[in-house]
């Protein structure tokens, strides 16, 4: 069931850090608890709208009774300046998360409240849905392109407090210095800086004013070109990432092809995170940066381009070394690896040629055969002979195609997980789960017999062979979700923990849900 709510108290940890009350400002402290309140119950108004009772246990402990004594708990915790520990298992990426480290803030008096924002950001967390399980759209693991990131964060700190820190002074956060600066983080403490205006020194982006970049042919900040102004690169016929002399505005990217500016969300040029998988960039672009690029959304880069797979390179080869999309060697050239070479097989430290299906394979040397194996079953004239697909028959094992995932089971080319019957090894290989004297089995269902010694049929997916005391023989029940008590691991979604003095399961959703997604 959906409900209106929102989560601000989330992410991994909310922590603050434990103070010498005889240290704080008790005027600050009774601010900050007034000042903070309308958050503090917009988020266990969240909590108890949106968290079952299981999940309210492992959240806030089964002592806090209703959402106006979560209220007043977390609200005495900012008084008492105690250590407080929330976890919600990441569902949220507000930028005010860190909701009790905001009270300090407030409590050394290093930033002015602006109430109505503070009022915008509570409304906010009132009327957001509760969480919903991740489901892919589009293309397998892509993103859709159509789909935009929210603009400003009504529960930014920048928005709802006003700095006064200055140049020097230490800082949390950047919403801690005045304006005009930012918080820069040393390791240990942040230091509040000044910020470059345009025509200014900068050795950075970071360094400059919103809304400018860092020139790094002059060293000085200037304003980026917008989204669809004209952008340029140092070479334009090889337009590595990286290398503008015409640079776009914070958050844009300058597009290879047509040199313009570009970005958004899940679109051509855009920023992206996940370099192994480019599920945050459309169909047919990949997520592409290295150590000294930024990772953005590209189509597979010409020798010489910025990488981190071989999926962003055009010739099919990232160097490992630099990071950067490298020429296929020749037959005859010197190589350590097969990607190196255009044939695909590097062997005796030089590039051997390879062959397609039907052509001899002298060396016997499977990579000798483009898609597929060399068949040596006649030793007089091996041959190089095409891969398998699903379901077709196996001997040896090489016949089925490594690219498709597939394995030589029982004599039969199959990809995971196995079906019922067939051989396995552990419960991980079959659709069932259930792997049971060595074959994948349907399962026992939740209230049949079992035995937690192995010896019987294990229980489906999603359920435990539940005992009593140390009993072997039991009964399968479903596995427990988060603040349900438990003994040891395998009665959980996640992990067993001990928490608020009990034992409990930790903040793993079961299959097909997720945490706080309606009581």
């Amino acid at each position: 069931m959906m409900r209106k709510a929102s989560l601000l108290v989330s992410g991994a940890l909310l922590m603050l850090a434990a103070c010498n009350a005889e240290e704080e400002d008790p005027t600050a402290i009774s601010t900050a608890r007034t000042q903070m309140a309308p958050l503090v119950n917009a988020s266990c108004d969240w909590m108890f709208g949106c968290c079952s009772a299981d999940e309210l246990v492992y959240q806030v402990g089964g002592f806090t009774v209703d959402a106006d004594d979560c209220s007043e708990r977390l609200l005495d915790a900012i008084t008492a300046g105690v250590p407080l520990e929330l976890e919600q298992g990441g569902l949220s990426h507000d930028s005010a998360e860190e909701l009790l480290v905001l009270a300090l803030s407030i409590n050394e008096d290093r930033v002015d409240v602006d109430p109505e924002a503070v009022s915008e950001c509570a409304k906010s967390t009132r009327t957001r849905d509760c969480n919903i399980p991740n489901i892919v759209q589009g293309p397998v693991g892509r993103c859709i392109p159509s789909a935009n990131q929210a603009e400003t964060d009504p529960c930014d700190p920048n928005e709802m407090f006003t700095g006064k820190q200055a140049v020097g002074d230490e800082c949390d956060g950047a919403w801690e210095c005045a304006e005009g600066l930012r918080c820069v983080d040393f390791g240990v403490a942040g230091v509040c800086a000044k910020l470059s205006d345009e025509g200014e020194g900068c050795f950075t982006d970071d360094e400059c004013s919103a809304g400018l970049v860092c020139n790094y042919a002059s060293g000085v900040c200037e304003a980026g070109a917008k989204a669809g102004e004209s952008c340029m690169f140092a070479m334009p016929l090889d337009p590595v990432p990286g290398t503008e002399t015409v640079r776009c505005a914070d958050g844009l990217t300058c597009d290879r092809n047509q040199q313009v500016c570009v970005g958004g969300f899940c679109a051509p040029g855009s920023p992206c995170e996940d370099v192994v998988g480019d599920s945050d960039c459309p169909e047919s672009y990949f997520c592409v940066g290295n150590v000294l690029n930024a990772p953005t959304c590209q189509i597979p880069g010409d020798e010489g381009a910025a990488c981190s797979k071989a999926d962003d390179c055009a010739t099919g080869y990232c160097n490992p070394f630099d990071e950067v999309c490298g020429a296929r060697l020749l037959t005859g050239e010197q190589c350590s690896s097969d990607q190196e070479c255009q044939s695909g097989f590097c062997g005796g430290g030089l590039c051997n040629p390879s062959f397609g299906a039907g052509a001899p394979c002298p060396s016997q040397d499977d990579r000798e055969c483009q898609g597929g194996f060399c068949d040596a079953s006649n030793p007089t004239m091996p041959l190089c002979t095409a891969f398998s697909g699903e379901g077709a028959p196996c001997l040896t094992g090489v016949e089925c195609n490594p690219a498709l995932g597939l394995q030589c089971v029982d004599a039969i080319c199959l990809s995971l997980p196995f079906p019922n019957g067939t051989t396995c090894a552990d419960n991980s290989q079959c659709a069932s789960r259930a792997c049971f004297m060595g074959e994948c089995a349907t399962g026992a269902v939740i209230g049949a017999q079992c035995t937690s010694d192995g010896t019987s049929e294990p229980c489906i997916l999603g359920s435990f062979c539940e005992t009593m005391g140390d009993a072997v023989a039991g009964t399968c029940a479903p596995l427990r979700g988060s603040g349900e008590s438990c003994v040891d691991n395998s009665q959980c979604w996640g992990d067993c923990i001990v928490r608020y003095g009990q034992r409990m399961c930790d903040s793993t959703p079961a299959v097909d849900t997720a945490w706080c997604d309606g009581p």
